[in-house]
């Protein structure tokens, strides 16, 4: 796989992080885990400041957060703890052993990640975007790209290929646009609008502010009557190009400016 962030986002420098740690990414791993958990099980309200300080108040939440498992309550966030914190991203990188094609994975993927419900602290910040964006985080860092990169690395790498074989690696609309374009497998909006069945789970959407200029992107998994079903990231309920998750989208190819990046299999 090229999109390997989430190996590094998975271990920790030290084999446990426990009690009195300071100025520690690791700690703040445990911390930026803790507070994703409300997303996961609405039962778990608990958050916790996220600085990287493994002091009193982080060893209750993790007590909290051991008891609330069932796990061993000792307040030290060993192989087992961690292992649970994380399960989310876990379940997101599992391996597809179904035999199915490209396209298709790309799809499965994209809602296995979904169903781990990604989203960012502040704007742009935490370990999904890290993830996503290969290390990366902050305001400068839109991750929509990312994410669908990602997704279509796991499926072509499931399969023996790689996400270049598609397009280059990057975090740009534009590039990809224009790889697309260059190489004919970018269909615009005018074709879309008279003929949607150039369009099929598993492509690429990209959001036209202008003719070469687009804003936002994510993955085709259905097409109905002249719209299209996405999941995307750095969205969020209303659409917006700057949210803050993971979600499901759905999309007129009549009233909105959309392109789409075909993904041809090899």
């Amino acid at each position: 796989m090229i999109k390997k962030q989430y190996i590094r986002e998975l271990k920790t420098q030290e084999p446990i992080v426990e009690s009195g740690m300071k100025n520690s990414p690791d700690a703040k791993k445990v911390q930026e885990w803790i507070n994703l958990w409300k997303r996961y099980n609405p039962e778990w309200k608990v958050t916790v400041l996220m600085d990287g300080h493994f002091g009193p108040i982080t060893l209750s939440v993790v007590k909290e957060f051991q008891k609330f498992r069932k796990l061993k309550i000792d307040g030290i966030v060993g192989n087992n703890t961690w292992r649970e914190l994380t399960k989310p991203m876990r379940e997101a990188f599992t391996r597809i052993e179904e035999d199915l094609s490209l396209k298709e994975l790309i799809v499965k993927y994209a809602k296995q990640h979904l169903a781990s419900g990604p989203r960012e602290f502040k704007q742009n910040e935490g370990t999904w975007v890290r993830t996503y964006m290969d290390g990366n985080e902050g305001t400068q860092w839109p991750w929509c790209m990312g994410f669908v990169q990602t997704v279509i690395d796991q499926a072509t790498y499931t399969i023996g290929q790689k996400l270049t074989d598609y397009m280059p690696h990057s975090y740009s609309c534009d590039v990809v646009g224009n790889y697309g374009h260059k190489h004919k497998n970018l269909v615009r909006n005018e074709k879309l609008r008279k003929d949607a069945s150039m369009v099929e789970p598993g492509d690429v959407f990209l959001n036209v502010k202008k003719p070469f200029d687009w804003t936002h992107t994510g993955l085709v998994t259905g097409v109905e009557n002249g719209w299209i079903h996405t999941i995307e990231g750095n969205t969020n309920d209303e659409g917006s190009r700057e949210g803050y998750e993971v979600c499901e989208r759905k999309r007129n190819l009549n009233t909105n400016n959309i392109d789409i990046f075909r993904i041809i299999p090899k």
